[in-house]
């Protein structure tokens, strides 16, 4: 899977087959997929998505922070809430 991202940004379709690949060994085996790899696999069309390729990335302000990671080959937006940092002190 690792191989798939690096390989994501210079040859696409290549990156595509190794990817279906891992998902139907880890559907055949039952192992899962760490988050820092699940993040790069839409949850809608359960495809390869590459910020910046075929995703789009955007994170909002507001009360609560969320980072929201949108499939542009199917349109799917899956949101990721971050916890707020807490604000240092105001030093005089």
């Amino acid at each position: 899977m690792r191989i798939a991202v690096a390989k994501s940004a210079s040859d696409a379709d290549v990156a595509r087959k190794q990817e279906e690949l891992a998902r139907r060994v880890m559907l055949r085996f039952n192992v899962r997929l760490d988050y820092s790899l699940r993040r790069f696999i839409c949850h809608g069309c359960k495809r390869l998505i590459v910020p910046g390729l075929n995703a789009r990335v955007r994170l909002s302000g507001g009360k609560a922070r969320v980072l929201r990671v949108t499939c542009l080959e199917c349109g799917h937006v899956n949101r990721k809430f971050l916890p707020r940092r807490p604000r240092a002190p105001a030093s005089d």
